[in-house]
């Protein structure tokens, strides 16, 4: 008796793709790489290594676990899924934070943000902004205070004059563990509230060339995986050439955070700054992954374009008169839940469809 096979034939249009949901995630891996070579040099191993091996570990964990108590494939752990938003958690938070922080963060993040959902594909929110949310909401504080700055700048923070100084003395002069400041979206804000020729000093400290090479190398404070823009940047140039990523998103996320970011990220209305409005915070780091997220983006062309733009208005709007300084995340998560009504709203015509005249 011959061999009966079956086929699951579905409704066309049939599409083949060579990108499987393992390549994706590690392509993404690879592309964030960069970033954490750029963050360890910047913040040394405790400050940056250590929060992205606990939350990526947390996070796996994490999904094994639910996967097993739901009794579905725990080989699905391993697909590169919960590792991006273990190391994506990691990058949006302060160097230096406990070790507890990001491992709280991944866990919720897999659990409430994937797991509860149905799993990958099934979420409505990116998991590692939900994530970032939770503990924003719990521990302020640890979110918010404190950021360390690169070590090359500690010795110079500490009081220390080095130059010309021999070797054999300057290797004996402590220096600090750590040293603090405001980020420069904080310091932003925070001019607002000053007299008008010393906040008008502040923002123009800020836009200065010097200073913005600075926002480009890294070379300031900010969440771990955030700082070096040219790191992120390389990454994304690899999506790019992988094929991974679509420039819709990315490219009217910026252009929108740089142009409301003029019209309304100073002052007055038109007394912003483009550049600076896209160099500072999390923009690079949220436009090309997170807000690219396959599951919680529109999968029309035009609303991907509406959900860039919706997410750059957001962000410079939460940003301006918001209570933190940074409003790249939760416009990211505003946009997520908006999502199916934009591809309602965007979908195309289907091709032979008469319209319906009154």
């Amino acid at each position: 008796m011959a061999e009966t096979r079956t086929f699951q034939v579905s409704m066309s249009p049939h599409f083949g793709s060579p990108h499987s949901t393992r390549r994706v995630m590690f392509d993404v891996v690879i592309a964030l790489l960069p970033a954490l070579l750029g963050a360890v040099w910047l913040f040394g191993l405790r400050g940056a290594l250590l929060p992205v091996v606990v939350g990526v570990a947390a996070a796996v964990a994490a999904e094994f676990v639910c996967l097993r108590l739901m009794k579905r494939d725990t080989s699905a752990a391993l697909d590169g899924s919960a590792i991006v938003t273990g190391i994506l958690l990691a990058y949006n938070l302060p160097p230096g934070v406990p070790w507890w922080l990001p491992v709280l963060g991944s866990a919720f993040a897999i659990v409430v943000g994937k797991q509860v959902f149905g799993g990958l594909g099934s979420n409505l929110v990116n998991p590692a902004l939900l994530g970032r949310a939770f503990l924003m909401a719990s521990f302020p504080v640890l979110m918010t205070a404190g950021w360390s700055a690169p070590f090359e700048w500690r010795n110079a923070a500490a009081g220390f004059e080095t130059h010309g100084m021999p070797a054999s003395v300057v290797s004996e002069m402590p220096v600090a563990d750590a040293v603090t400041g405001a980020t420069p979206l904080r310091a932003w804000k925070d001019s607002f509230g000053m007299e008008s020729h010393d906040g008008q000093a502040v923002r123009e400290g800020l836009t200065d060339p010097g200073t913005l090479m600075n926002l480009l190398t890294g070379r300031r404070g900010g969440c771990l995986g955030e700082t070096s823009i040219i790191l992120l940047l390389l990454g994304a140039l690899y999506l790019f050439v992988r094929k991974v990523l679509d420039w819709r998103i990315p490219f009217s996320y910026l252009g929108s955070v740089a142009l409301f970011g003029w019209i309304l990220g100073g002052p007055g209305f038109f007394d912003g700054s483009a550049v600076f409005s896209v160099l500072s915070g999390g923009v690079i780091l949220g436009g090309f992954f997170m807000a690219t997220d396959m599951v919680t983006t529109p999968v029309t062309h035009a609303g991907r374009l509406v959900f860039g733009l919706g997410a750059g208005l957001l962000t410079v709007v939460i940003r301006r008169w918001g209570g933190y300084p940074e409003g790249c995340s939760y416009s990211i998560l505003l946009m997520n839940l908006a999502t199916p009504l934009i591809d309602r709203f965007t979908k195309p015509r289907m091709f032979g469809e008469v319209r319906k005249h009154a």
